[in-house]
Protein backbone atom coordinates (compact mmCIF):
# COMPACT_ATOMS: atom_id res chain seq x y z
CA UNK A 1 0.00 0.00 0.00
CA UNK A 2 2.86 2.30 1.14
CA UNK A 3 4.56 1.57 -2.78
CA UNK A 4 1.04 2.23 -4.51
CA UNK A 5 0.67 5.60 -2.26
CA UNK A 6 4.60 6.64 -3.39
CA UNK A 7 4.31 5.56 -6.99
CA UNK A 8 0.98 7.52 -7.08
CA UNK A 9 2.58 10.71 -5.79
CA UNK A 10 5.91 10.26 -7.67
CA UNK A 11 3.64 10.51 -11.15
CA UNK A 12 2.05 13.62 -10.21
CA UNK A 13 5.37 15.60 -9.68
CA UNK A 14 6.63 13.59 -12.57
CA UNK A 15 3.72 14.98 -14.64
CA UNK A 16 4.06 18.63 -13.03
CA UNK A 17 7.55 19.07 -14.26
CA UNK A 18 9.53 17.40 -11.28
CA UNK A 19 12.64 14.95 -11.61
CA UNK A 20 14.19 12.56 -9.58
CA UNK A 21 17.14 12.92 -7.94
CA UNK A 22 20.08 11.98 -4.94
CA UNK A 23 19.07 13.97 -1.71
CA UNK A 24 22.25 15.96 -2.17
CA UNK A 25 20.92 17.44 -5.45
CA UNK A 26 17.22 17.48 -4.67
CA UNK A 27 15.09 20.95 -3.67
CA UNK A 28 11.98 18.14 -1.93
CA UNK A 29 12.45 15.49 -0.16
CA UNK A 30 8.71 13.56 1.21
CA UNK A 31 8.97 10.43 3.60
CA UNK A 32 6.23 8.23 3.13
CA UNK A 33 5.47 6.78 6.17
CA UNK A 34 4.01 3.38 7.84
CA UNK A 35 3.23 2.98 11.82
CA UNK A 36 1.99 -0.38 11.48
CA UNK A 37 4.65 -1.42 13.98
CA UNK A 38 6.38 0.95 16.38
CA UNK A 39 9.97 -0.01 14.47
CA UNK A 40 9.07 1.58 11.49
CA UNK A 41 7.14 4.71 13.28
CA UNK A 42 10.91 5.25 15.03
CA UNK A 43 12.47 4.87 11.81
CA UNK A 44 10.40 7.89 10.33
CA UNK A 45 11.74 10.08 13.55
CA UNK A 46 15.35 8.86 13.06
CA UNK A 47 15.15 10.08 9.40
CA UNK A 48 13.54 13.56 10.37
CA UNK A 49 16.01 13.98 12.10
CA UNK A 50 18.79 13.14 9.73
CA UNK A 51 17.08 15.67 7.48
CA UNK A 52 17.32 18.88 10.06
CA UNK A 53 21.42 19.52 8.42
CA UNK A 54 20.27 19.13 5.06
CA UNK A 55 17.00 21.30 5.24
CA UNK A 56 17.52 24.77 3.87
CA UNK A 57 15.19 27.89 3.29
CA UNK A 58 15.07 27.01 -0.46
CA UNK A 59 14.35 23.03 0.31
CA UNK A 60 11.34 21.34 1.46
CA UNK A 61 11.00 18.60 3.98
CA UNK A 62 7.29 17.16 3.78
CA UNK A 63 6.00 13.78 5.73
CA UNK A 64 2.76 11.81 4.28
CA UNK A 65 1.30 8.22 4.94
CA UNK A 66 0.45 6.84 7.75
CA UNK A 67 2.25 9.20 10.70
CA UNK A 68 0.09 11.77 9.01
CA UNK A 69 -3.25 10.50 10.64
CA UNK A 70 -1.69 9.53 13.93
CA UNK A 71 0.14 12.81 14.45
CA UNK A 72 -1.31 15.73 12.28
CA UNK A 73 0.36 18.95 13.14
CA UNK A 74 2.15 17.46 16.21
CA UNK A 75 5.10 16.35 14.10
CA UNK A 76 5.53 20.35 12.81
CA UNK A 77 5.86 20.82 16.83
CA UNK A 78 8.22 18.29 17.25
CA UNK A 79 10.43 18.84 14.02
CA UNK A 80 10.21 22.22 13.59
CA UNK A 81 12.53 22.13 10.20
CA UNK A 82 9.18 19.65 8.72
CA UNK A 83 7.21 21.94 6.12
CA UNK A 84 4.46 20.16 5.14
CA UNK A 85 2.32 17.04 6.85
CA UNK A 86 0.21 16.00 3.67
CA UNK A 87 -2.77 13.61 4.34
CA UNK A 88 -2.54 10.58 1.48
CA UNK A 89 -6.07 12.06 0.21
CA UNK A 90 -4.36 15.27 -0.80
CA UNK A 91 -1.49 15.01 -2.86
CA UNK A 92 -2.87 17.44 -5.41
CA UNK A 93 -3.40 20.30 -2.83
CA UNK A 94 0.59 19.47 -1.97
CA UNK A 95 1.73 19.86 -5.52
CA UNK A 96 -0.45 22.84 -6.35
CA UNK A 97 1.46 24.49 -3.49
CA UNK A 98 4.88 23.84 -4.48
CA UNK A 99 4.06 26.34 -7.43
CA UNK A 100 4.46 28.91 -4.68
CA UNK A 101 8.37 27.99 -4.02
CA UNK A 102 9.46 26.69 -7.04
CA UNK A 103 9.76 27.63 -10.75
CA UNK A 104 7.85 25.74 -12.93
CA UNK A 105 9.02 27.07 -16.00
CA UNK A 106 12.01 25.01 -15.45
CA UNK A 107 10.20 21.53 -15.70
CA UNK A 108 8.79 20.33 -18.73
CA UNK A 109 5.28 18.86 -17.70
CA UNK A 110 4.92 14.82 -18.46
CA UNK A 111 1.65 13.72 -18.01
CA UNK A 112 2.50 9.90 -18.70
CA UNK A 113 5.68 10.32 -16.67
CA UNK A 114 7.15 7.10 -16.74
CA UNK A 115 6.28 5.67 -13.10
CA UNK A 116 4.93 2.15 -14.77
CA UNK A 117 7.17 -0.69 -13.96
CA UNK A 118 6.94 -4.47 -15.02
CA UNK A 119 4.52 -4.35 -11.88
CA UNK A 120 1.96 -2.14 -11.30
CA UNK A 121 0.04 -1.44 -7.65
CA UNK A 122 -3.70 -0.54 -7.90
CA UNK A 123 -5.22 0.27 -4.70
CA UNK A 124 -9.23 -1.10 -4.70
CA UNK A 125 -10.10 -0.40 -1.26
CA UNK A 126 -8.75 2.35 0.87
CA UNK A 127 -8.94 1.55 4.71
CA UNK A 128 -10.16 -1.02 7.00
CA UNK A 129 -13.86 -2.07 9.01
CA UNK A 130 -12.12 -4.85 10.74
CA UNK A 131 -11.21 -4.17 14.54
CA UNK A 132 -8.20 -6.89 15.10
CA UNK A 133 -7.19 -5.41 18.88
CA UNK A 134 -3.97 -4.90 17.92
CA UNK A 135 -3.88 -3.13 14.49
CA UNK A 136 -4.14 0.91 14.27
CA UNK A 137 -4.52 0.54 10.87
CA UNK A 138 -8.62 1.49 10.76
CA UNK A 139 -7.48 4.61 13.04
CA UNK A 140 -4.66 5.67 10.60
CA UNK A 141 -6.61 4.45 7.16
CA UNK A 142 -10.29 5.24 8.02
CA UNK A 143 -12.95 3.04 7.60
CA UNK A 144 -13.23 1.14 4.36
CA UNK A 145 -13.97 3.10 0.78
CA UNK A 146 -13.96 0.43 -2.12
CA UNK A 147 -12.70 1.74 -6.21
CA UNK A 148 -16.02 1.26 -8.56
CA UNK A 149 -14.69 -1.63 -10.62
CA UNK A 150 -14.71 0.79 -13.47
CA UNK A 151 -12.48 3.17 -12.18
CA UNK A 152 -9.98 0.05 -11.44
CA UNK A 153 -10.43 -1.36 -14.81
CA UNK A 154 -9.45 1.91 -16.55
CA UNK A 155 -6.27 2.45 -14.03
CA UNK A 156 -5.18 -1.05 -15.11
CA UNK A 157 -5.87 -0.58 -18.94
CA UNK A 158 -3.50 2.68 -18.63
CA UNK A 159 -1.22 1.16 -17.09
CA UNK A 160 -0.96 -1.70 -19.27
CA UNK A 161 -0.56 0.52 -22.14
CA UNK A 162 2.42 1.81 -20.36
CA UNK A 163 4.34 -1.42 -20.19
CA UNK A 164 2.75 -3.35 -17.47
CA UNK A 165 2.59 -6.72 -17.59
CA UNK A 166 1.13 -7.89 -14.28
CA UNK A 167 -1.20 -6.01 -11.97
CA UNK A 168 -1.17 -6.34 -8.36
CA UNK A 169 -4.64 -4.95 -6.35
CA UNK A 170 -4.28 -4.39 -3.14
CA UNK A 171 -6.39 -3.59 0.41
CA UNK A 172 -5.59 -3.95 3.90
CA UNK A 173 -8.60 -6.55 3.87
CA UNK A 174 -8.63 -7.32 -0.41
CA UNK A 175 -10.77 -10.16 0.08
CA UNK A 176 -13.61 -7.03 1.59
CA UNK A 177 -13.75 -5.91 -1.97
CA UNK A 178 -17.25 -4.89 -3.43
CA UNK A 179 -18.08 -2.44 -5.99
CA UNK A 180 -20.29 0.05 -4.69
CA UNK A 181 -22.27 -0.24 -7.95
CA UNK A 182 -23.41 -3.74 -6.97
CA UNK A 183 -20.95 -5.28 -10.02
CA UNK A 184 -19.71 -7.92 -6.99
CA UNK A 185 -16.84 -8.79 -5.06
CA UNK A 186 -13.11 -9.57 -5.44
CA UNK A 187 -13.69 -12.78 -7.34
CA UNK A 188 -16.02 -10.79 -9.77
CA UNK A 189 -13.33 -7.98 -10.42
CA UNK A 190 -10.54 -10.39 -10.90
CA UNK A 191 -12.98 -12.14 -13.56
CA UNK A 192 -13.13 -8.75 -15.21
CA UNK A 193 -9.47 -7.13 -14.74
CA UNK A 194 -8.08 -10.66 -15.78
CA UNK A 195 -9.53 -10.09 -19.41
CA UNK A 196 -7.72 -7.05 -20.08
CA UNK A 197 -5.33 -7.65 -23.37
CA UNK A 198 -1.94 -7.31 -22.85
CA UNK A 199 -1.81 -8.30 -19.01
CA UNK A 200 0.56 -11.36 -17.84
CA UNK A 201 -0.04 -11.48 -14.66
CA UNK A 202 -2.55 -10.77 -11.89
CA UNK A 203 -1.86 -10.73 -8.12
CA UNK A 204 -3.84 -9.42 -5.02
CA UNK A 205 -3.04 -8.85 -1.73
CA UNK A 206 -3.81 -8.88 1.61
CA UNK A 207 -7.03 -11.42 2.27
CA UNK A 208 -8.69 -11.92 5.03
CA UNK A 209 -9.36 -15.43 6.37
CA UNK A 210 -12.88 -14.29 8.12
CA UNK A 211 -13.61 -12.97 4.08
CA UNK A 212 -12.18 -15.26 1.57
CA UNK A 213 -14.48 -16.14 -1.06
CA UNK A 214 -14.46 -19.87 -2.00
CA UNK A 215 -15.03 -18.55 -5.48
CA UNK A 216 -11.99 -16.71 -5.68
CA UNK A 217 -9.93 -19.81 -5.08
CA UNK A 218 -12.39 -21.11 -7.90
CA UNK A 219 -11.29 -18.08 -9.99
CA UNK A 220 -7.49 -18.64 -9.11
CA UNK A 221 -7.61 -22.36 -10.14
CA UNK A 222 -9.36 -22.05 -13.84
CA UNK A 223 -6.82 -18.44 -14.54
CA UNK A 224 -3.78 -18.70 -16.66
CA UNK A 225 -3.25 -15.63 -15.68
CA UNK A 226 -3.81 -14.93 -12.10
CA UNK A 227 -1.12 -16.18 -9.87
CA UNK A 228 -1.22 -18.94 -7.54
CA UNK A 229 0.51 -17.32 -4.49
CA UNK A 230 -2.03 -16.64 -1.48
CA UNK A 231 -0.87 -14.24 0.97
CA UNK A 232 -3.28 -14.86 4.18
CA UNK A 233 -2.28 -13.52 6.92
CA UNK A 234 -3.32 -16.62 10.34
CA UNK A 235 -1.59 -14.05 12.98
CA UNK A 236 -1.66 -16.93 15.55
CA UNK A 237 -2.08 -20.97 15.83
CA UNK A 238 -3.87 -20.42 19.41
CA UNK A 239 -7.66 -20.20 19.04
CA UNK A 240 -7.88 -18.65 22.19
CA UNK A 241 -5.28 -15.78 20.90
CA UNK A 242 -6.93 -15.37 17.98
CA UNK A 243 -10.64 -14.35 20.21
CA UNK A 244 -8.38 -12.01 22.49
CA UNK A 245 -6.93 -10.65 18.85
CA UNK A 246 -10.68 -10.38 17.36
CA UNK A 247 -9.42 -12.08 14.16
CA UNK A 248 -12.90 -13.43 13.75
CA UNK A 249 -11.76 -17.19 12.75
CA UNK A 250 -10.39 -20.21 14.75
CA UNK A 251 -7.70 -22.28 13.68
CA UNK A 252 -9.83 -25.01 12.34
CA UNK A 253 -11.56 -22.38 9.56
CA UNK A 254 -8.09 -21.09 8.71
CA UNK A 255 -7.02 -24.70 7.80
CA UNK A 256 -10.26 -25.65 5.86
CA UNK A 257 -9.32 -22.36 3.13
CA UNK A 258 -5.63 -24.07 2.80
CA UNK A 259 -6.72 -27.17 2.76
CA UNK A 260 -9.37 -26.59 -0.53
CA UNK A 261 -6.43 -24.07 -2.01
CA UNK A 262 -4.46 -26.80 -1.77
CA UNK A 263 -7.12 -29.26 -2.88
CA UNK A 264 -7.45 -26.67 -6.26
CA UNK A 265 -3.64 -25.71 -6.82
CA UNK A 266 -0.93 -27.99 -5.44
CA UNK A 267 1.03 -25.90 -6.10
CA UNK A 268 0.19 -22.62 -4.90
CA UNK A 269 2.63 -20.72 -2.51
CA UNK A 270 0.99 -19.46 0.63
CA UNK A 271 2.40 -16.54 2.97
CA UNK A 272 1.24 -15.42 5.94
CA UNK A 273 1.52 -12.98 9.29
CA UNK A 274 2.59 -14.21 12.37
CA UNK A 275 2.79 -12.05 15.75
CA UNK A 276 4.65 -13.45 19.02
CA UNK A 277 4.09 -12.43 22.33
CA UNK A 278 0.76 -10.70 21.96
CA UNK A 279 -0.63 -9.94 25.17
CA UNK A 280 -1.64 -13.30 27.12
CA UNK A 281 0.32 -15.86 25.00
CA UNK A 282 1.42 -18.46 26.97
CA UNK A 283 4.03 -21.45 26.10
CA UNK A 284 1.13 -23.77 24.49
CA UNK A 285 -0.29 -20.68 22.93
CA UNK A 286 3.09 -20.32 21.53
CA UNK A 287 4.09 -23.99 20.78
CA UNK A 288 0.12 -23.91 19.11
CA UNK A 289 1.39 -21.75 16.81
CA UNK A 290 4.66 -23.45 15.92
CA UNK A 291 2.87 -26.61 15.33
CA UNK A 292 0.37 -24.80 12.86
CA UNK A 293 3.24 -23.56 11.08
CA UNK A 294 5.20 -26.89 10.99
CA UNK A 295 1.95 -28.80 9.80
CA UNK A 296 0.92 -26.17 7.04
CA UNK A 297 4.32 -25.32 5.69
CA UNK A 298 4.06 -22.15 4.03
CA UNK A 299 6.60 -20.90 1.92
CA UNK A 300 6.85 -17.11 3.79
CA UNK A 301 6.42 -16.10 7.04
CA UNK A 302 6.77 -12.75 8.00
CA UNK A 303 7.19 -12.99 11.60
CA UNK A 304 7.01 -9.68 13.96
CA UNK A 305 7.23 -9.18 17.96
CA UNK A 306 3.67 -7.59 19.41
CA UNK A 307 4.01 -4.35 20.04
CA UNK A 308 1.43 -1.82 21.56
CA UNK A 309 0.02 0.79 18.80
CA UNK A 310 -1.26 3.50 20.89
CA UNK A 311 -5.21 3.46 20.46
CA UNK A 312 -5.33 -0.17 20.14
CA UNK A 313 -7.84 -2.31 22.15
CA UNK A 314 -5.14 -3.81 23.40
CA UNK A 315 -2.65 -1.44 24.27
CA UNK A 316 -5.56 0.64 26.27
CA UNK A 317 -6.77 -2.79 27.69
CA UNK A 318 -4.74 -5.82 27.26
CA UNK A 319 -1.01 -5.65 29.89
CA UNK A 320 1.82 -6.21 27.53
CA UNK A 321 3.01 -9.17 29.86
CA UNK A 322 5.44 -11.34 27.62
CA UNK A 323 8.37 -10.33 28.68
CA UNK A 324 10.60 -8.82 25.44
CA UNK A 325 13.29 -11.22 25.96
CA UNK A 326 10.65 -14.23 25.48
CA UNK A 327 9.08 -12.42 22.51
CA UNK A 328 13.17 -12.76 21.17
CA UNK A 329 13.41 -16.28 21.88
CA UNK A 330 9.74 -17.42 20.55
CA UNK A 331 10.56 -14.97 17.32
CA UNK A 332 14.05 -16.33 16.60
CA UNK A 333 12.65 -20.03 17.17
CA UNK A 334 10.11 -19.78 14.59
CA UNK A 335 12.55 -17.66 12.27
CA UNK A 336 14.83 -20.87 12.53
CA UNK A 337 11.83 -23.17 12.16
CA UNK A 338 10.44 -21.66 9.04
CA UNK A 339 14.27 -20.94 7.28
CA UNK A 340 14.14 -24.95 7.36
CA UNK A 341 10.64 -25.35 6.12
CA UNK A 342 11.17 -22.66 3.19
CA UNK A 343 14.48 -24.30 2.36
CA UNK A 344 13.07 -27.57 2.36
CA UNK A 345 9.56 -26.34 -0.12
CA UNK A 346 11.90 -24.43 -2.31
CA UNK A 347 14.42 -27.61 -3.34
CA UNK A 348 11.61 -29.44 -4.32
CA UNK A 349 11.41 -26.80 -7.68
CA UNK A 350 14.74 -28.19 -8.47
CA UNK A 351 14.30 -30.10 -11.39
CA UNK A 352 11.49 -28.21 -12.94
CA UNK A 353 10.58 -26.06 -16.04
CA UNK A 354 8.95 -22.71 -13.81
CA UNK A 355 7.89 -19.61 -15.61
CA UNK A 356 9.65 -16.58 -14.66
CA UNK A 357 7.75 -12.88 -15.40
CA UNK A 358 11.21 -10.77 -15.65
CA UNK A 359 11.46 -7.68 -13.53
CA UNK A 360 14.96 -6.51 -14.16
CA UNK A 361 18.53 -7.25 -13.07
CA UNK A 362 19.69 -7.25 -9.79
CA UNK A 363 23.01 -5.54 -7.74
CA UNK A 364 24.89 -8.38 -9.03
CA UNK A 365 24.14 -8.03 -13.01
CA UNK A 366 21.88 -11.00 -12.97
CA UNK A 367 18.32 -11.27 -14.41
CA UNK A 368 15.43 -11.99 -11.92
CA UNK A 369 11.76 -11.92 -11.84
CA UNK A 370 9.10 -14.71 -9.72
CA UNK A 371 7.23 -17.41 -10.75
CA UNK A 372 3.61 -17.34 -10.58
CA UNK A 373 3.49 -19.08 -6.96
CA UNK A 374 5.63 -15.53 -6.17
CA UNK A 375 9.12 -16.46 -5.60
CA UNK A 376 12.36 -15.23 -6.50
CA UNK A 377 13.94 -16.68 -9.55
CA UNK A 378 17.27 -16.20 -10.36
CA UNK A 379 17.66 -16.67 -14.95
CA UNK A 380 20.98 -17.93 -16.17
CA UNK A 381 21.22 -15.54 -19.45
CA UNK A 382 19.48 -12.99 -20.52
CA UNK A 383 15.85 -11.42 -20.56
CA UNK A 384 14.35 -8.11 -21.15
CA UNK A 385 11.75 -7.00 -18.52
CA UNK A 386 8.21 -7.72 -19.09
CA UNK A 387 9.35 -11.04 -20.60
CA UNK A 388 7.90 -14.23 -19.88
CA UNK A 389 10.60 -16.95 -19.60
CA UNK A 390 10.61 -20.96 -18.75
CA UNK A 391 13.49 -22.00 -17.13
CA UNK A 392 14.46 -25.64 -15.49
CA UNK A 393 15.79 -25.26 -11.66
CA UNK A 394 19.17 -26.11 -11.00
CA UNK A 395 19.70 -25.15 -7.89
CA UNK A 396 17.43 -23.49 -4.58
CA UNK A 397 17.64 -21.98 -1.47
CA UNK A 398 15.41 -20.88 1.06
CA UNK A 399 14.54 -17.63 -0.96
CA UNK A 400 15.36 -18.01 -4.39
CA UNK A 401 15.28 -20.24 -7.43
CA UNK A 402 18.05 -20.18 -9.91
CA UNK A 403 17.63 -21.66 -13.79
CA UNK A 404 18.54 -21.82 -17.10
CA UNK A 405 16.07 -21.50 -20.13
CA UNK A 406 14.50 -24.92 -20.70
CA UNK A 407 15.47 -26.01 -24.22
Amino acid sequence: MNTADSESLARKLLAAGYVEESLERADIAILNTCVVRQASEERVYSKLHELRPWKTPERTVAVTGCIVAKEGENLRRRFPHLDAVVPIAEYDQFITGLEARYDYSLGEAMPQAGRTGVSHFVRVIQGCDHNCTFCIVPRVRGREQHVPIHDVLAECRQAIEAGAREIVLLGQNVDDYHDPSGRGGLAALVREVERLPGLRRLRFMTSHPQDLEPELLEVMAASDVVCRELQLPVQSGDDQILKRMARGYQTRHYRAIVDRARALMPDIGLVTDVIVGFPGESEDAFLNTRRLIEEIEFDVVHLAMYSPRPGTFAATRMPDDVPAAEKLRRLNDLLALQRQIAARKTARWVGKDVEVLVEGRDELGRTYGRIRQGKRAIVMGRGEPGELVTIRVVQATAGQLTGARAA
